[in-house]
């Protein structure tokens, strides 16, 4: 139980990080310039972009207790869960139009997850 505990932790974290990342490269508030040089400064003052970066950190602590108790052949394809959690943040928290396709696709990997992880009698 606590090695999917680890695995839905690394999952969650790796979605809100990456949630994080969209907004911070995107947060219009803090433009220093045009360029290389403004993107860069613009990178290092996001308070998303910090805070992404501080639940990555998170993330390797949940992925490393995760490789401690589950095989690879587990945890690697479990992983691929954050897939799907970024499309579903995408559309409610990003409001991006996801296509059907697209969301037939998530449900695919998620499926796929679900063959893979299913515990065998």
């Amino acid at each position: 139980m606590l090695m999917f505990a680890f695995l839905a932790g690394s999952v969650l974290c790796d979605v809100g990080g990456q949630i994080c990342f969209k907004l911070g490269v995107h947060d219009d508030r803090r433009s220093n310039g045009s360029g290389i040089a403004g993107f860069l400064a613009n990178l290092v003052r996001s308070p998303w972009i910090a805070l992404g970066v501080v639940i990555y950190a998170l993330e390797f602590m949940f992925w490393f207790g995760a490789l401690t108790l589950a095989p690879l052949s587990l945890a690697v394809p479990f992983a691929a869960l954050s897939y799907c959690g970024v499309v579903v943040a995408s559309r409610l928290i990003l409001r991006e139009h996801i296509s059907a396709r697209r969301w037939a696709a998530t449900l695919v990997v998620a499926a796929g997850v679900a063959i893979v992880c299913w515990p065998t009698a």
